[in-house]
């Protein structure tokens, strides 16, 4: 790909290189709802798959763990990002003291 963004939701943008069907292509469609349409997913489905609430920067997922998602998926009809998924949401809202995102120092302290 041209742009690769090295995430997660490069798995819309490989679905709408690799999968081609302008005869359904609708011009104001956005891509993830085009990849979504194209695998047959439901919205929930799609919104874990292309941006899910993870433990690890989705710049550090790797296409072999992308790759077990998307068998997983085709398997059982679920995505399930296994140890990856943050339980709590989106990544910042972990608890206090989570080992896999050290707070560091606020931004404006000793002022």
């Amino acid at each position: 790909m041209e742009n690769w963004c090295g995430t997660a939701c490069c798995i819309a943008g490989w679905t709408n290189f690799l999968i081609t069907d302008d005869e359904n292509a609708r011009k104001d469609e956005h891509d993830l709802f085009s990849a979504e349409r194209k695998l047959g997913l439901t919205r929930n489905q799609a919104l874990e798959l292309f941006s899910p609430a993870l433990t690890i920067p989705y710049s550090e997922v790797t296409p072999q763990q992308a790759a077990v998602v998307l068998l997983r998926l085709a398997d059982t009809g679920s995505v399930d990002w296994g140890d990856l998924k943050n339980p709590v949401g989106p990544l910042g809202l972990k608890a206090e003291g989570y080992p896999a995102f050290s707070r560091g120092k606020p931004k404006f302290a000793g002022r």
